[in-house]
């Protein structure tokens, strides 16, 4: 029993040492954003202050936790989930402590650090900084973060949102399992969330399918996949929606992320343009 309670000391100690780090770095991020912010107003778009951003952020998270599920989408990803999505989303559970995560989320946090010493106190910055203050929560099958969708995600946010499907993977990182986002109008809820789940026989065919396309191969490859979508092969697990960025525009894109894929080598990346086929890989459409 001594071992075990030094054990769990020792764990509470590291968990203390990363939450320090963390909240260090990014102390040291805003102190950065204002004194920057100070020099390079006008670089904001619209020539907004730093404050006008933070304001404008913060009260768009508001709204955003105020009216979950208020706007509802096509049916493709209305039924049956739609309310469960809503329930889900005030789910706020506890933050996501695996490794991976952390490191992508303290790597994207040193990233904007960097930029902002350099006095980069670009909106774009600002609204990186404020999203990764946020951290992600599993709500259902569901991980939950900052933002409204994919057409949220740019080049100075995206380490956030890959860390949010890092953390979905270590709920669902085998074989059997999918990790979805639907695009701009084929949600029900308007704030960022990664379905993970576990397919059934489309899911399984659809997976095949991608394999035969593009294990083996580099690039993205395309022709015949769901809604005109495109599809490449990563080994292990990538900055997933890094690397979908560099295969085209994810403003009306579903990214979907197979894990273990290509006999468990690496991790197919899939994009589909303007549709959702969520309730089709999970099986209940």
């Amino acid at each position: 029993s001594s071992c075990s309670n030094l054990t769990a000391w020792m764990g509470s100690v590291a968990l203390c040492m990363r939450t320090m780090m963390r909240t260090a770095i990014l102390n040291l991020a805003v102190l950065l954003a204002i004194g920057a912010g100070d020099q390079a107003t006008p670089s904001l778009r619209g020539g907004r202050s730093l404050a006008d951003v933070v304001e404008n952020m913060t009260t768009t998270t508001t709204i955003s936790e105020d009216n979950h599920g208020s706007t509802a989408g096509p049916l493709e990803d209305a039924t049956p989930e739609g309310e469960l999505e809503v329930a889900d989303s005030r789910v706020a559970g506890a933050g996501i402590n695996d490794s991976e995560v952390e490191a992508a989320d303290m790597a994207a946090l040193m990233a904007v650090a960097s930029s902002l010493s350099e006095g980069n106190a670009s909106e774009g910055n600002v609204e990186a900084l404020l999203l990764m203050s946020g951290g992600w929560h599993q709500g259902g099958d569901k991980m939950w973060g900052s933002g409204t969708g994919v057409e949220s995600i740019n080049a100075h946010n995206a380490g956030y949102y890959n860390a949010g499907m890092y953390a979905a993977r270590s709920h669902c990182g085998g074989a059997g399992c999918a990790l979805i986002v639907n695009p701009p109008g084929h949600r029900t809820v308007q704030q960022f969330h990664i379905h993970f789940v576990h397919y059934h026989s489309y899911g399984a065919n659809l997976k095949r399918r991608l394999e035969g396309e593009v294990c083996g191969r580099g690039g993205w490859h395309g022709g015949g996949l769901p809604c005109g979508g495109r599809a490449a092969y990563f080994p292990g697990f990538p900055a997933v929606f890094s690397e979908a960025m560099a295969g085209g525009g994810l403003q009306h894109a579903s990214v979907i992320a197979w894990p273990a894929s290509c006999g468990g080598r690496g991790t197919i990346v899939e994009l589909a343009y303007s549709c959702s086929i969520e309730h089709q890989i999970r099986g209940d459409f």
